[in-house]
């Protein structure tokens, strides 16, 4: 169980927000002529409901999951003069054990941010102990890599954008403690919706992009989703002012509600 347990956190990552030059938030929406509003809750049958919370400045600074009118996972974020500095999650994983993360910013430009990457239990026991790297052009993912303290890289990310700037590759590669690849894993997308605002993550698909602002995956978001052999198709519903309220995986049957801050 404790293998199992740090392999699937292995694959838990953190995507920055980008950033000014000076360090600040960039708040150029990702798609002219919408009105993008502050989201407030997410909501799908069977997964339970998400809430974002706000300081006076928009910035985002508490996230709790509710499951079955229990409050189980719940993350707190940090800001120096408007600079993300400090992201701690508490993730109840498997069922009554804690596990927490906290994600430490010893640089964050426009174009990068670095810093630490611890996972621990209340015990005290560390499962991994990581520095990382991000790279983003253009309020996009270009890249993600994580380092164990020798140097050597753990897991790297790399997301490719088309002329348009939506999303047509992402890879997985996993790296052993000599360098060489372990694992590798590619997923293609090949379809795109430009009628509203650009969602920041790819929900079933990806890890919580909503903890930051103004990055995105994909400037348009991403309809299909292959896989190796298989193809998974999406389809979302929009709001007047081009805000996503409802998103659907298609083979699944699942959706998932979202709803904003007035």
């Amino acid at each position: 169980m404790e293998r199992v347990k740090v392999m699937l956190i292995a694959f838990l990552g953190l995507i920055i927000s980008c950033t000014e030059d000076d360090g600040r938030p960039d708040d150029i929406e990702n798609a002219n002529g919408f009105n993008a509003r502050l989201l407030r809750q997410t909501t799908a049958p069977g997964l339970g409901q998400i809430n974002y919370f706000y300081n006076d400045r928009d910035e985002l600074i508490l996230i709790t999951k509710t499951n079955s009118e229990t409050s189980r996972d719940s993350t707190y974020l940090e800001y120096d003069d408007g600079i993300l500095s400090r992201v701690l999650q508490r993730i109840y994983y498997p069922i009554d054990d804690v596990v927490n993360i906290e994600t430490i910013f010893t640089q964050f430009t426009a174009t990068n941010a670095n810093g630490m990457y611890k996972v621990s239990e209340d015990n005290g026991a560390i499962l991994q102990d990581l520095t990382f790297e991000y790279t983003f052009m253009d309020n996009l993912i270009k890249s993600s890599t994580f380092f164990r303290l020798d140097g050597s890289k753990a897991l790297e990310k790399i997301y490719v954008h088309n002329e348009n700037g939506n999303l047509t590759n992402w890879d997985q590669l996993w790296y052993r403690t000599d360098g060489t690849v372990s694992m590798e894993r590619r997923y293609t997308f090949t379809e795109w919706d430009t009628s509203g605002l650009a969602t920041k993550k790819l929900f079933y698909w990806t890890y919580n992009l909503n903890i930051f602002q103004n990055i995105y995956f994909s400037k348009n978001n991403c309809l299909n989703l292959i896989d190796g052999d298989d193809t998974f198709n999406y389809s979302f519903e929009y709001d007047s002012d081009g805000n996503v309220t409802q998103y659907n995986s298609l083979e699944a049957g699942r959706s998932m509600t979202l709803e904003y801050y007035e």
